[in-house]
């Protein structure tokens, strides 16, 4: 048998995604990204690849007598939200038809010029070839889509030159936008809505993909599952080059869901690459080196800087980056009034929620941190737009806030707390006296309500659509932690000021927005426990 090896080639087709090489006893002899080439010695191999949370894989057989070897894989297909493989007749037709949309000038509908949006809903195909019912499916989606200003209003006109493309399973809006930052909402069938945040910046478009699931209704689930990118205005960019752009997305997002660093070296060097042509790739390799066990604080301040250059320095994206630095650094953070609107990822957020003083000055971070919900990479939180009371719409901030009034006072005897002011808590640093205000006020509310019964009668009525006490996520998370502290203090502990704070730091919430939030429950068990006013 022959010991000479042999030149083996691995490609993948569209040389997107890392490969390995293994040997029969499932050693792994070779590595690389795109392609690779490597000697080996008779046998039976297997190559695999993988990107974005895709895989693909191919055994090979090296005969005694070989020189070279080539192992094609095919390119690796892996869910995204916009048409990146190349498959189907149909999907080819539906691929170029977006690709097209993008390449063309936007609409002008009234809402400024300074940089643009294109936002595209599709199916992967037209269920049963009816594109009537495709038709209708896009339409309902489409129409529950909101854009809203910073100041939360809905500028209905970014409807009114849809795409409309149902025989390709595609509706879409392409239109010039004023720069500054908005809001993307969805309303469900229940009426509820989920915002996230996104910007549009001079001389750039933003673009936000969107695939509708099979089967079910699209929900706000869907919304983490969006692909987005920003490309200079005016600038066409090939087929080819929007296709890999794309999945590079989509691996970077994948990597930030899975919140480590799992992208390779030549994957991270394309993000860095090419941030000048979309910054949000600057975005995501600032994040993903801050994951790093030793982050380069070299390269990350260059990052940091370029990626400002572009979106400007108080985009509230990297003054989250600039904060995470300066940790890293051991400097104190950096002087600033503040940050004025939610950063787009969900990692910036975390960022923020490291230094309190950059959240609480700003009473809509502040709702946000507690209606927050996960979208994976992406910030996002639910507009509480009803809860037991009246609501009424209360000015200030950037957005709507909502203020509850309460039907009428109740009976002392009643179970329910009341007279409790958690609004004390205004700063991250309190006053000794006001911490203990605070507490006992927390200590009161967990021992006067019987938790366990209000969270099963809360999620019965949740399951039968009666909507229960309204509860954002916080303050559902929050229902067994008051049970806890009601244990604790019946079995004769004490509970401090210390040990709210830690349970606060492992929910990520700073302890003024758990006062809110707690102030607010405590409104809403007092609706429910009014009598009813006659």
């Amino acid at each position: 048998m022959s010991n000479s090896k042999a030149s083996v080639t691995v490609n993948i087709a569209d040389r997107q995604g890392e490969i390995e090489v293994v040997d029969s006893a499932f050693q792994v002899v070779a590595n690389g990204f795109g392609a690779l080439t490597v000697a080996l010695a008779p046998g039976l191999y297997k190559a695999r690849a993988q990107a974005g949370g895709g895989r693909t894989e191919s055994l090979f057989l090296v005969e005694p007598q070989a020189k070279t070897l080539t192992v094609p894989l095919n390119a690796i297909d892996f869910a995204n939200p916009a048409p990146v493989q190349e498959g189907e007749d149909w999907t080819r037709r539906q691929q170029s038809a977006l690709f097209d949309l993008v390449a063309s000038e936007p609409e002008d509908v009234g809402l400024g010029w300074d940089g643009g949006l294109l936002l595209s809903l599709r199916q992967d195909r037209v269920p049963d070839h009816d594109e009537g019912r495709s038709a209708d499916r896009l339409r309902i989606v489409m129409d529950r889509l909101q854009l809203r200003d910073a100041m939360g209003n809905q500028l209905a006109d970014f409807r009114r030159k849809e795409v409309h493309l149902p025989e390709l399973g595609l509706f879409a809006v392409n239109l010039k936008l004023k720069a500054g930052y908005y809001l993307l909402g969805y309303q469900d069938e229940q009426g509820e809505t989920v915002l996230t945040p996104f910007y549009v910046v001079t001389g750039w478009r933003s673009q936000i993909y969107f695939q509708l699931p099979d089967e079910g209704p699209f929900g706000y689930q869907d919304f983490s599952d969006r692909a987005m990118l920003m490309t200079p205005s005016g600038m066409g960019l090939p087929h080819y080059e929007l296709r890999r752009y794309l999945r590079l997305t989509e691996i970077a997002r994948y990597a930030l869901l899975q919140g480590r660093q799992a992208i390779t070296r030549e994957e991270m060097n394309a993000l860095l690459q090419d941030k000048f042509f979309n910054p949000l790739f600057g975005l995501f390799a600032a994040h993903l080196l801050l994951l790093s066990p030793r982050p380069n604080q070299d390269l990350l301040e260059t990052v940091i800087h370029n990626t400002a250059g572009m979106i400007g320095i108080d985009n509230p994206d990297i003054q989250a980056l600039r904060l995470a630095l300066a940790g890293l650094k051991g400097e104190s953070p950096l002087a600033s009034q503040g940050v004025s609107f939610p950063p787009m990822l969900s990692a910036s957020w975390r960022a923020l929620l490291d230094c309190p003083a950059m959240v609480v000055a700003n009473p809509v971070l502040r709702e946000v941190a507690a209606r927050q919900v996960a979208q994976g990479p992406w910030l996002a939180w639910k507009l509480e737009e009803e809860v037991g009371g009246r609501i009424e719409s209360r000015p200030g901030g950037s957005l709507e806030i909502l203020e509850i009034h309460a039907f009428q006072a109740f009976e002392s005897e009643s179970i329910f707390t009341k007279g409790y002011n958690f609004s004390t808590w205004e700063l991250p640093d309190t006053t000794p006296a006001s911490e203990e205000d605070v507490l006992q006020a927390i200590k009161d509310l967990a021992c006067n309500n019987p938790w366990n019964e209000i969270i099963r009668a809360h999620k019965k009525a949740v399951r039968e659509g009666q909507g229960g006490l309204h509860l954002t996520n916080l303050q559902f998370s929050l229902l067994p932690m008051l049970q806890l502290i009601k244990e604790q203090l019946e079995e004769g502990d004490d509970f401090t000021v210390e040990e709210f704070r830690l349970m606060m730091s492992g929910l990520h919430v700073p302890l003024v927005v758990a006062a809110e939030a707690l102030q607010d429950l405590t409104e809403k068990l007092a609706t429910i426990a009014a009598p009813s006013g006659g």
